[in-house]
């Protein structure tokens, strides 16, 4: 394999596992460290629904997930206090997932993470690489997504 290939493969990698590990560093400590990584990207999912509401079903579709490991997570959540759990008065076969109030706290603060580690690598490059980054980003999200 070219050289370049082995790299970019390395560095894939490598720059992956050290998001997810900042990103547990940094949010060990947000909620007395009771949330999982998985538990906050729940979180994040539901606070992107109408109302910080959404159905189990479109949960799962949006974390590419089965709906079994999202009510897994889910009931975790509702003995934290993170998340309420009710049947939609439309189709009592369907669970609407809300956000509490410390739910919503919990995404509002995961958001800001990410928003700090946004401009604190955005802080790393000129407007030139910056927009070069950005058009790198695009074409490896559209590959990714194509294939997900």
């Amino acid at each position: 394999m070219d050289t370049r290939l082995t790299e970019l493969n390395t560095l894939f990698v490598d720059t992956f596992d050290a998001i997810l590990r900042v990103e547990e560093k940094s949010l060990k400590h947000v909620g007395n460290g009771q949330l999982s990584i998985a538990e906050f990207h729940t979180l994040e999912c539901i606070g992107q629904g109408e109302d910080c509401r959404r159905a189990v079903g479109e949960i799962a579709d949006a974390l590419g997930v089965t709906v079994p490991t999202v009510t897994v997570c889910v009931n975790k959540l509702v003995k934290k206090g993170y998340v309420t759990k009710t049947r939609s008065e439309k189709d009592a076969r369907i669970a609407i997932i809300e956000l509490t109030a410390e739910g919503r706290k919990m995404n509002r603060l995961h958001r800001f993470f990410h928003e700090q580690m946004i401009l604190a690598i955005s802080h790393e490059f000129n407007d030139e690489e910056l927009d070069s980054l950005l058009r790198c980003i695009r074409k490896l999200n559209e590959f990714f997504e194509e294939r997900a």
